[in-house]
């Protein structure tokens, strides 16, 4: 992540995907199903949540319209995104904005691909140009993701 406050980036200027990739030694199905059906067994939330150390949950709704929710320990929810593409066990999309404005979401998409010792499991970040400070978050969630995903990976090992 760049420090540089003096850094000026024209506020049109489309920034690349993100794009994360880990290999969990388990079958494709089953990582899919990590993934989204247990969402919130490998999530870290005290971290990486709208409640922080008061989420409670998460879970994403499998199908096309569904949403993925954080639920709080005070039993109040807020919505995380909206599936977009739902195609069991090889891929699922859905709009990103934790908390926020729907109207300002990103996109992440998540594919699955069965490989010889496991699943590959590619996340791509797309749509930093919808966000006031889209390339600093981009920067942010490029870190971000690798910590989300170490989690995943070390639920699935």
């Amino acid at each position: 992540m760049s420090n540089n406050p003096n850094r000026t980036v024209p506020p049109d200027a489309v920034t690349e995907p993100l794009v994360k990739v880990v290999l969990v030694p388990v079958p494709q199905t089953r990582a899919f199903e990590l993934f989204t059906d247990e969402i919130s067994s490998w999530w870290p939330l005290p971290t990486h949540s709208v409640g922080r150390a008061d989420a409670a949950s998460v879970r994403i709704d499998g199908t096309v319209g569904g949403e993925i929710v954080e639920t709080i320990s005070d039993g109040s929810t807020t919505v995380w995104g909206t599936v977009t593409a739902w195609e069991p066990p090889d891929l699922v999309i859905f709009t990103w904005h934790p908390g926020g404005d729907p109207a300002r979401a990103t996109q992440v998409s998540v594919t699955f691909t069965q490989a010889s010792d496991g699943t590959r499991v590619e996340l791509t970040h797309t749509g930093w140009e919808a966000l006031e400070h889209g390339i600093a978050m981009r920067e942010n969630y490029d870190g971000g993701w690798e910590f989300v995903l170490g989690h995943y990976t070390a639920i699935a090992g």
